[in-house]
């Protein structure tokens, strides 16, 4: 799919527009022009630049300035050592690959996006409240009550609880998106991808298909998908992690887990790869490639141990292992079933990264809003 990059976005009734003057909301009668409504954010994002604003309603809260100098985000390291295999026993010690706790990763530019988030997610929801007429007024009856509810939720909660996140990007920086999101599709693409949890050393080889670790992994599906309660002008791609989702926006990665989130930006980012022998139970996928064979259980010279008389003989296939980091505690492990999967995705973050000055700038207040009738 890669990057896809709309002028405006329509929410509860609204357009929110973006053009050469700035950043417009369009309802109402032609020519009215208001200095509240519905809030939003707004991000320009270009060669000189990230700039922040939440502009759409809000009275003079921006990003604070960021005067760090980013460093290298990525890196690719060459392969492991230690052939990998799947868990099949638990009498093993597994050190658990995880995240911080998500309201530690986070970054000074998403401080005010983060807030929002948090602060509308503990909006309560209006429409339970419409079934209470059933039982305080009975001739409104159920099926009334069902249909206020659906009204209610539609009109008033989605638009209570939803975020307005809007970019503005320029030509140039639209090209190396559009390159950054490329390399998505690679994983997408993919046709098996596996989230891994947790890894443990083996304690002898021999009964672990001459694997040196042993991990616990679970099947993913990466696509491009917004978060719940979120209303942005670009696709999203999202990668599932366990407990949390990561959400790759043009300027940061968002760490959704349940109604908590936290962020960081791409400066502070680090992605490795690297490409893993795993010895596969089952079917290979069709776009791996085997390398050797092995067995279930080894004898000293790494042939079969005729010994057991359920022996398979196993491929050893030829992953793909991706990485993403932070110093500010984010640390999630994916697998590809291609080989190479990650590279391109780690060489276009970085040409994003040293073409795209990822400080935060202060651009002022918030600004009026232009109200147009043809979008009652």
């Amino acid at each position: 799919m890669g990057f896809y990059f709309r002028k405006s976005i329509n929410f509860g009734g609204l357009r929110f527009n973006l053009s050469k003057s700035g950043i417009g909301m369009s309802v109402g009668v032609k020519g009215f022009r208001i200095g509240t409504g519905p809030r939003g954010n707004y991000v320009h994002m270009g060669r000189n630049g990230l700039y922040y604003r939440a502009a759409l309603g809000s009275k003079g809260k921006t990003a604070k300035r960021t005067k760090s100098q980013p460093e290298t985000p990525v890196e690719s390291i060459g392969s492991q050592p230690k052939t990998l295999v799947e868990q099949t026993q638990s009498n093993l010690e597994f050190v658990d690959i995880e995240s911080a706790d998500v309201a530690q990763i986070t970054d000074s530019s998403s401080e005010e996006l983060l807030k929002e988030i948090a602060d509308k997610n503990r909006k309560r929801y209006f429409w339970p409240f419409c079934f209470l007429l059933s039982f305080i007024v009975p001739p409104i009856g159920i099926f009334i009550a069902i249909i206020a509810a659906f009204l209610v939720y539609n009109l008033m909660d989605k638009k209570r609880k939803t975020v307005v996140l809007l970019y503005d990007i320029d030509e140039y920086t639209e090209e190396k998106l559009q390159e950054f999101y490329n390399s998505f599709d690679e994983i997408i693409n993919a046709k098996a991808k596996w989230h891994i949890s947790s890894e443990a050393e083996t304690k002898d080889y021999k009964y672990h298909a001459g694997a040196g670790k042993i991990v616990k992994r679970t099947p993913i599906t990466v696509k491009y998908t917004t978060p719940k309660y979120m209303k942005t002008n670009v696709k999203i791609p999202c990668i599932p992690v366990g407990k949390q989702l990561l959400y790759f926006f043009p300027d940061k990665v968002l760490i959704y887990e349940g109604k908590r989130v936290g962020a960081v930006s791409y400066n502070n980012l680090q992605i490795s790869q690297r490409n893993q022998h795993f010895v596969v139970r089952g079917t290979v996928p069709s776009d791996a490639v085997i390398v050797d064979y092995t067995w279930q259980y080894l004898n000293k010279s790494g042939g079969p141990d005729k010994r057991f008389s359920n022996n398979p003989r196993l491929p050893i296939a030829f992953y793909s292992e991706i990485n993403f980091t932070s110093e500010t505690g984010l640390n999630e492990r994916i697998q590809v079933s291609k080989p190479d999967v990650g590279k391109n995705l780690i060489l276009q973050l970085s040409k994003l990264v040293e073409n795209v000055n990822f400080e935060a700038n202060d651009t002022g207040s918030s600004q009026e809003i232009a109200i147009d009738s043809e979008h009652i």
